[in-house]
């Protein structure tokens, strides 16, 4: 850089370290992540309060790709060994699901539909639904509905398979 340049523009030829620009780099890529964690207050192997505005929702597998459905649960297995526990949100979409586990779902905003034998239960801000365990449901959103779910057992997961 000529003199000239380096009087209008204030740059001065500097030798920079790549080294010195990758931790740059590194430092602003790191402070927009949005891959935040949960913010738990706990006292060890007893009280858990979670941060309801850290959690970060997933995309929940409903087979559908074109299904708008996330979740996030909010205890480890370590945390809560015996009930899963989180938030699932659904927009204007329609999954069918077997609960091979007890569930109880309490809606806080929009509204929830579960279709059970052909009936329909729909669920609204406030309300509480429980689904037992060996129940085959169509979970289902017309507009979107955001819920917290408590699962029994905590490896319910493993036991949403359809029977055969």
């Amino acid at each position: 850089m000529d003199k000239a340049n380096e009087e209008k523009t204030g740059v001065m030829d500097m030798d920079i370290s790549e080294e010195l620009i990758t931790r740059i780099v590194n430092e602003v890529l790191g402070s927009l992540t949005t891959d935040k964690k949960i913010q738990k207050a706990a006292e060890p192997d007893r009280v858990r309060l979670i941060r309801g505005n850290s959690v970060v929702y997933e995309t929940f597998d409903t087979g559908n790709p074109n299904d708008k459905v996330t979740f996030k649960e909010i205890l480890t297995i370590e945390e809560s060994p015996n009930m899963a526990t989180g938030f699932l949100k659904i927009e204007k979409s329609s999954f069918d699901w077997y609960l091979g586990y007890d569930e109880l779902d309490y809606i806080i905003e929009g509204t929830l539909e579960v279709t059970y034998n052909g009936k329909k239960y729909s669920g609204h801000a406030g309300d509480v639904m429980f689904i037992p365990k060996e129940t085959p449901v169509t979970f289902s959103s017309p507009d979107h509905c955001t819920f917290f779910f408590a699962a029994y057992p905590a490896n319910w997961q493993d036991l949403c398979e359809e029977k055969k």
